[in-house]
């Protein structure tokens, strides 16, 4: 990981991009899904062992996947089965 930018403002600017805002226009903070904190002592830790860590996590409705700082995936999250609408 880059030393000037932790993993967590990688996370906030790629959902920004998604969203095509500027990452201050986001109005969920990051600590309302997932601990900024640990996140960033997490790819720390791993830092140039590639592949050696996956997070996923919802944020604002979005599942996001990050491998790293220029590996995160923002998409849409599967929609659950309706439990009442399955055959039985």
């Amino acid at each position: 990981m880059d030393g000037e930018q932790s993993i967590s403002l990688h996370v906030i600017e790629a959902v920004a991009a998604y969203e095509g805002v500027e990452p201050e226009a986001l109005r969920s903070p990051l600590h309302s899904a997932i601990d900024p904190d640990a996140l960033d002592a997490l790819f720390r830790s791993a830092d140039g062992e590639q592949g050696a860590v996956s997070v996923e996590f919802t944020y604002k409705g979005y599942r996001i996947q990050v491998d790293g700082p220029d590996a995160i995936t923002v998409s849409e999250p599967a929609r659950e089965a309706d439990p009442q609408k399955e055959a039985v």
